[in-house]
Parts: structure tokens; C-alpha cells; sequence
């Protein structure tokens, strides 16, 4: 039987918080680039930055995946728990990682891979993230939610895929409804057909 655990209260940075567990919630434009497609020959173009909360305290969720070579323009939802419950934390690591493509065969500058993270028991994985390398991600700040503070959302908006690139698979790329700047993978070109999440309450 699954053990019963105390409600968490969702809240934003701005508001106060009592003792209850609480997942924080913030936002961050500040960010890392991590690798782009460039030279790769694909119809469209795409580049890869990864949250960097100024307040460490603060997780990931996922990086960002914008359409095109520009700086970063938009906002990362980041998250710390506040008054945790030991038992059951509101935030896990990533259990393990699995890679979704690599641009193998690609005509790109650079070697870069895309992974979702393996989520422990009774956790989700919000968000996707890339790597420069072919090598599985080491990311000290991306973590999974407590699968009750999740609900299941949509990935209909295409971010970018590799068509015209050469690679040796196929990818494309989907923005999250409701987790702005957050994107999931999927190695075909079909329409997305996985499971996406979104935090519940956060729009």
C-alpha cells in the first residue's frame, strides 16, 4: 500500500510560506549554452541553453530549446522544497538517464545527444535535456517531482527536428504546454505521442 504523505502547498517565491512542505516556485532568464546545430544542414535551426538560477538553491526541470541561433529570450521555471518531508520528498535526482538521439551522421560544428531522465518511483520527469558529447548528462541540479504535485499536459507545438540534417536518426523537438521553455523529444517525426507533465496549479 502506498504510504500516505502530508499535502504540499505550491507557491511562488513572492509569498510566505508556513511550515507545511511547500515547492517553491521561481522563475530564471539567466542561462548556459550548451550547443546548437550549426552546419548540421537541417531545414530549420535550434539551440540548447540550460537554466542557471542565480539563487543555487534552486533545481531545474529541464533545459530550453529555442528555434533559432539568438540569445535566450525567455524565462525557466525553477523550483526548490521548503520544509521537506524526508519521507517522501517533493524533488528526487533523475534515477538514471536514457538517450532519446545523438546527431551522429549530422553535418553539424558540434556532437551533441538528448536524454530524458529516469524518474524514481512515484516521481516525473517535467523536462528534457541535451548534451555536448554523446555522453549521459551530469546535471547536479535537475530534479524530478513527487508525482502528485503533477498532472499530465500536451506537447503540440514543434520546436525544431532535424529533417535535411543526415543524422542518423530521427528527432524531433516539442514545447510543454504550461512549462514555458521546457521541451520533451520524441526520435521520429509523428506527432508527439508520449506523456508530457506540467506542475499543477502554476498557471
Amino acid at each position: 500500500m502506498e504510504k500516505l504523505h502530508h499535502r504540499p502547498t505550491l507557491v511562488r517565491a513572492s509569498q510566505s510560506v508556513q511550515g507545511e512542505p511547500s515547492l517553491i516556485l521561481s522563475t530564471t532568464a539567466s542561462y548556459t549554452w550548451i550547443c546548437d546545430d550549426v552546419g548540421s544542414g537541417a531545414d530549420s535551426d535550434v539551440t540548447l541553453f540550460r537554466p542557471n538560477p542565480d539563487d543555487t538553491s534552486y533545481c531545474i526541470l529541464g533545459d530550453y530549446a529555442q528555434g533559432n541561433y539568438g540569445g535566450p529570450t525567455g524565462n525557466s521555471i525553477i523550483v526548490k522544497a521548503i520544509n521537506d518531508d524526508p519521507a517522501a520528498p517533493l524533488l528526487k535526482p533523475a534515477k538514471s538517464w536514457s538517450l532519446v538521439w545523438t546527431d551522429k551522421g549530422s553535418r553539424g560544428d558540434y556532437d551533441w545527444s538528448v536524454w530524458a531522465a529516469v524518474a524514481p518511483d512515484g516521481y516525473v520527469a517535467l523536462g528534457m535535456v541535451a548534451t555536448l558529447g554523446y555522453s549521459a548528462p551530469d546535471i547536479q541540479n535537475y530534479r524530478c517531482v513527487r508525482k502528485d504535485l503533477a498532472q499530465q499536459s500536451s506537447a503540440p507545438a514543434q520546436i525544431w527536428s532535424d529533417k535535411g540534417s543526415g543524422a542518423d536518426n530521427d528527432v524531433t523537438l516539442w514545447g510543454v504546454t504550461g512549462m514555458p521553455n521546457t521541451f520533451v523529444a520524441q526520435a521520429n517525426y509523428d506527432a508527439y505521442n508520449g506523456t508530457a507533465y506540467v506542475l499543477k496549479g502554476i498557471s
